[in-house]
């Protein structure tokens, strides 16, 4: 019987208190601290906890695509002795986009324009273009057209006859060119392309190539790819690809900017990550004046880099991931094939031949992305590369690693994923 008055008089004096406090809690809401403001202040704040608490993990469980949980432990570094200048985009805030001019040496923001996004949350702003006068060029990637702002956020012009996607690059009359597709009915990535195979009609996703006029976004050139293809006999490299649906996946149209004994000015360098291939076009003349394939798998980022050598981003990867097999049992004894990871290639066009221009850094450290990737030369001799799937982004001089670091993101214990960070080798 005491043992139970005991446990009563308790339940009592806990409702009690309990009654107590939520008065307070009442009082204080209501704008009557009867225990002063600073002692409300901290009763509200503890009563909200768990509402702080759901919404945090709430928010971090619906963190779109376009944010990446950063490794524990991870360490930045930075021993640049120059300036280093990007144009980053990221997801901000407000759930829009901003766009920045940033210097990397010091993190400082020289430039920004905040641009809303009335599409998908995981849509993302990639490989933005800067014009001079600080006009900004830039896409929802495969969602929309082209448009371009000044300096203030202003719409100057916008393209929406074609859906850009992946990069855009300028060619030495200031003209852009553009990944594209073909919009129809308002729809942008649709089947264009087919081809018969056996008796069946098989489907697929067409690219275009587009130039764009950069004061009036007036098309100047368009070109279906499939039509560069056949009328260059080239149509075979649809059936190559491990992709039927997606064969070409065009990633960057690089522009030569003068005549060298390899190529003219005008010509374009375009990259097919599902063929593995690299296609030297002089729309000029519609001829492919070389086809280049090789020891590199699902390559990106085509540069120049002297008058007789290209440059690209091998992400040396296949085009689909798969898990580990099933169909057959793995034997107990396996035979090992070594590590894997991406790497700059070179082409020596001079000599048409492929060597590797940087693969020590690269395995030194584990760097390794399976779609996109991005590598720039800088004036100093560094190498730059963005790690895009990781977000991880890296300098290197002379096989020294020289910078490491992410973009951090307002969401602790995650980063922005990078959107093919572009360098800017001159001054904005």
């Amino acid at each position: 019987m005491e043992k139970f008055l005991l446990r009563l008089s308790i339940i009592v004096l806990v409702l009690f208190s309990l009654s107590v406090f939520g008065w307070l809690v009442k009082h204080h809401s209501q704008g009557d601290p009867v225990l002063g403001e600073k002692i409300g202040k901290g009763l509200i704040s503890y009563v909200s906890f768990l509402d702080l608490f759901e919404q945090s993990v709430e928010e971090v469980q619906k963190l779109p695509e376009t944010f990446i949980p950063t490794p524990e432990g991870f360490e930045s570094l930075n021993k640049l002795e120059q300036d280093v200048l990007a144009l980053i985009s990221y997801s901000n805030k407000d759930k829009g986009r901003s766009v920045e001019i940033r210097n990397l040496k010091n993190d400082e923001t020289l430039h920004q324009w905040d641009i809303p996004n009335p599409y998908q949350a995981h849509d993302r702003i990639m490989d933005p273009l800067l014009l001079p006068g600080k006009r900004l060029v830039y896409s929802y990637n495969g969602v929309t057209g082209l448009t371009c702002l000044d300096a203030e956020g202003k719409e100057l012009w916008k393209q929406d006859t074609i859906a850009h996607h992946h990069s855009l690059n300028l060619d030495s009359a200031g003209n852009i060119w553009a990944c594209s597709y073909t919009k129809e009915n308002g729809g942008f990535i649709i089947y264009k392309g087919f081809y018969d195979l056996d008796g069946r009609e098989l489907v697929y996703i067409d690219n275009t190539i587009t130039q764009i006029d950069s004061e009036t976004g007036h098309i100047k050139f368009h070109k279906s790819i499939t039509e560069i293809l056949k009328e260059n006999e080239l149509e075979n490299l649809l059936v190559k690809s491990p992709n039927i649906e997606d064969p070409i996946h065009l990633n960057d149209v690089q522009p030569a900017l003068k005549t060298t004994a390899y190529y003219r000015e005008g010509d374009v360098f375009l990259s097919f990550r599902n063929t593995s291939a690299i296609i030297h076009y002089r729309p000029s003349t519609n001829k492919v004046i070389r086809l280049i394939e090789g020891l590199f798998y699902s390559q990106h980022d085509v540069d120049f880099l002297n008058d007789s050598t290209i440059i690209f981003f091998n992400n040396n990867s296949h085009t689909h991931w798969s898990g580990r097999p099933g169909n057959w049992r793995v034997a107990d004894e396996r035979i090992d094939a070594g590590d894997f990871y991406s790497n700059t290639m070179a082409y020596d066009l001079k000599n048409e031949k492929l060597f590797v221009y940087e693969s020590e850094a690269y395995k030194a450290n584990g760097i390794h992305t399976f779609t996109e990737g991005m590598q720039e030369v800088l004036p100093d001799g560094s190498l730059w590369i963005e790690e895009q799937n990781s977000g991880k982004l890296w300098i290197f001089k002379d096989g020294e690693l020289r910078y490491r670091n992410v973009l951090k993101s307002h969401h602790d214990g995650h980063h922005h994923l990078p959107n093919w960070t572009r360098i800017l080798t001159s001054q904005p």
